[in-house]
């Protein structure tokens, strides 16, 4: 059995545990077998995280000829190059070399090594209709883990399609007040599309705008503006984990592939700080209980999301005529709206 299971190496962990591994390593570094990745002639992602993991697993020359097949697919990717000088090292029996600025690096090998079990379903999305009023995909982003997943709806529940690497604010989140350098999480559509964002081309050649605040944030007092997806600048890769001023930035090449997914007006966005994933058992044992406590709603539900503990359940509901958005907190085991907005 796969265990969904997340890295949280500190820099000297990272040393220790990984680069150790490279110069013959002390331990195993057991990782879920469902998160292998399989190659590509396309993206650099999936062989940059089988170069994490060949290395973490003491196979300096396989790693090599991963991360020189990634730097071959994306010159610019610094881990991919890193990952190659760090494996020569440990195969010319030298010591790792880690300074300070190698931090944004290891934070992308972190965030990089995570994958969810295969199979297994996020408890965030607790149902999806194949309503033609909703876009066909749904996002979901996981900041605790830098990764955007794209599902596409299914009335047995969400289908993982495709993933991608994201960076988010500076300061993390959730975002509070303008100019926090913090990402919202919530529930949003994805409105409109915009070329060339900044003239100086530092957020790439796209960015696709989210509707955030929301009714909610603003009842909640959340303020800010100008919450987007957008892309990088033309000389990288992609940003640290943490870089932005609290949008969700990827790579160009990423930005084209996402487009394919978004229905603009039409296509949900949720942002959750941590993704609760479940087998699918589980997961419509959770999910059972909470949609037969939303039959008191007025439309017929099209999808259903929980971002987080401390955040109102989320709605969408569908009908010829009208889209609607509606917020719900739990009391005395039942559900009450506290908001609805019209779309």
């Amino acid at each position: 059995m796969a265990y969904p299971v997340r890295e949280q190496l500190d820099q000297r962990t990272w040393v220790q545990a990984g680069l150790g591994l490279l110069l013959g390593g002390l331990c195993l570094l057991l990782l879920p077998h469902s998160a292998q990745a399989s190659s590509t002639n396309s993206r650099p992602d999936p062989l940059l995280q089988e170069a994490l993991r060949e290395g973490l697993e003491g196979r300096p020359q396989e790693a090599v000829g991963k991360a020189v097949e990634a730097a071959s697919i994306e010159p610019r990717s610094r881990l991919a190059h890193w990952l190659r000088a760090q494996s020569v090292l440990a195969l010319s029996g030298s010591a790792p070399r880690i300074g300070k600025l190698d931090q944004d690096i290891l934070d992308e090998a972190r965030a990089r090594l995570y994958a969810p079990p295969e199979g297994w379903l996020p408890k965030n999305i607790l149902k999806l209709s194949s309503d033609q009023r909703l876009s066909p995909h749904t996002i979901l982003v996981d900041l605790s883990v830098s990764r955007i997943y794209i599902f596409k709806n299914a009335p047995s529940g969400p289908v993982l399609v495709e993933q991608f690497y994201t960076t988010l604010g500076l300061e993390g989140a959730p975002k509070r007040q303008e100019g926090d350098r913090k990402t919202p999480i919530g529930v949003y559509r994805i409105l409109k599309e915009i070329d060339n964002p900044r003239p100086d081309g530092f957020l790439g050649h796209k960015a696709y705008t989210l509707d955030y605040p929301n009714p909610e944030d603003r009842k909640a007092g959340r303020t800010g503006s100008g919450i987007w997806i957008h892309g990088v600048p033309d000389d990288v890769h992609v940003r640290p984990p943490k870089a932005s001023d609290g949008c969700l930035a990827i790579s160009n090449d990423d930005m084209l592939r996402l487009r394919r997914f978004i229905q603009f007006g039409r296509t949900w966005i949720v942002i959750a700080p941590r993704v609760q994933w479940a087998a699918p058992d589980e997961w419509a044992q959770h999910a059972k209980p909470v949609l037969q406590r939303l039959v008191v709603a007025k439309d017929p539900v099209a999808a259903v999301f929980d971002v987080a503990p401390d955040r109102p359940l989320v709605s969408v509901h569908a009908t010829r005529d009208r889209t609607v958005r509606q917020f719900w907190r739990q009391r005395d085991g039942q559900f009450q709206s506290v908001l609805r907005e019209r779309l």
